[in-house]
């Protein structure tokens, strides 16, 4: 469940801090400086090493030493940040800025990339954690080699990767991965990277950005340029490692959950492109094949009440795009029980599928689709199967 924050949270953007120590006093916006050492110049502009605030806002640059008790925000026109002296008067809301008094200020993200910009919703403004990600290279810079792939070695992008692993679990720096320019450098690693452990890597950092992280998605889906669903489809077609098609599952397990993107999923053939590769897959696969059609398709239980109330009327709608329209699109989900039953069978005598963890996983998936279709004639047991469930103790309940 959502968090309720205050009112005044709801207008703002992003806004940090604080007025721990003394207040800082007024200073004039132009000073003089007596030597070069107090200035910093970058391609011909030259700034302050101090940021020197007023009592209006002006932009502070990122390698500006700030003074305390400063009052924060992004610039929701220009994506800028900037800062200005704080006043008295406690915390309040001042042009859609939130002043919080007596804390620490915390840091902002850097402002490498004008897309990283603090993103608002009806439920409050995400805010950057408290520390920023700083193993090996910076957030900033994984980014950019992302960005720049193709011309940067394979230890350059697996090292950015690698980085982003971990950042990419929390709600703030997934969104940012999750910017369509990011999430369409990600994808072409996953499709095209000549090295499997990059495909790999490329698929769970994406998969990671979107766990439980509808801003996310919805970032991640919001250019019809960056076909999301259609393109982990077609690199799962043609994968070959199975450590990479495993990673991929994954990724696609987290972007299909919304009414709109498992639409897209269904009008893009994700069902029968996972019946094909459900026969080839060794036993990790087929687990989480089973459990992915499970979870998403067969079994309510496993999905959130916010989105089974969406995909009830989301079709109601009038302006949705065609390609999230599937009005000809039968969900052929009862053409995976033969497959199901084909890989309880292990009628090609594969030792990994006979451990109990894999007959578990797949007959739960089975059981679910009996349970959703019990009269169809697609899901009638085969008098092979009946036989072979007879001497299989534990799971005959």
């Amino acid at each position: 469940m959502r968090p309720s924050p205050l009112p005044h949270l709801l207008a703002a953007l992003a806004f940090i801090t604080a007025a721990a120590g003394q207040r800082t006093h007024d200073q004039p916006r132009h000073a003089s400086y007596r030597d070069s050492s107090d200035l910093i110049c970058r391609g011909g502009t030259c700034y302050p090493k101090v940021f020197q605030p007023t009592h209006e806002f002006q932009v502070m640059r990122d390698d500006q030493e700030l003074p305390r008790g400063l009052h924060y925000r992004l610039n929701l026109e220009t994506g800028l940040k900037e800062a200005k002296i704080n006043v008295d008067g406690g915390s309040e809301a001042v042009n859609g800025v939130v002043v919080l008094p007596d804390q620490e200020a915390e840091s902002l993200p850097p402002n490498d990339h004008p897309e990283q910009w603090v993103p608002s919703s009806d439920d409050g403004a995400i805010k950057p954690p408290l520390s920023t990600p700083t193993d090996g290279v910076t957030f900033s810079e994984s980014l950019a080699v992302i960005l720049d792939a193709s011309s940067r070695s394979t230890s350059d992008v697996t090292a950015a990767l690698l980085s982003l692993e971990d950042p990419a679990h929390e709600i703030y720096w997934g969104l940012q991965i999750s910017a369509p320019r990011y999430v369409a450098s990600l994808l072409r690693l996953i499709r095209s990277a000549s090295d499997a452990s990059v495909r790999s890597s490329s698929a769970l950092v994406l998969g990671s950005a979107l766990s439980n992280n509808p801003k996310a998605l919805a970032s991640a889906t919001s250019d019809p340029q960056v076909p999301l669903i259609r393109s982990l489809l077609s690199s799962l077609a043609i994968e070959k490692d199975a450590g990479a098609k495993a990673r991929i599952l994954y990724a696609l397990n987290k972007a299909i959950k919304s009414p709109l993107i498992r639409s897209e999923f269904l009008i893009g053939g994700g069902m029968r492109t996972l019946q094909g590769l459900f026969a080839q897959g060794n036993a990790e696969f087929l687990i989480k094949a089973a459990t992915f059609v499970e979870d998403n398709f067969l079994n309510d239980d496993m999905r959130a009440e916010s989105e089974l109330k969406a995909e009830a009327g989301v079709m109601k709608q009038d302006n949705i795009p065609n390609r999230y329209r599937p009005d000809s699109v039968l969900n052929d989900e009862r053409n995976f029980y033969r497959p199901f039953e084909d890989a309880l069978l292990n009628q090609s005598n594969q030792e990994d599928l006979e451990s109990d963890e894999f007959k578990s996983k797949v007959f739960s998936a089975l059981s679910a689709l009996k349970h959703k279709y019990p009269g169809d004639e697609a899901c009638t047991p085969s008098a092979y199967f009946l036989t072979w469930l007879e001497g299989q103790v534990d799971l005959k309940g």
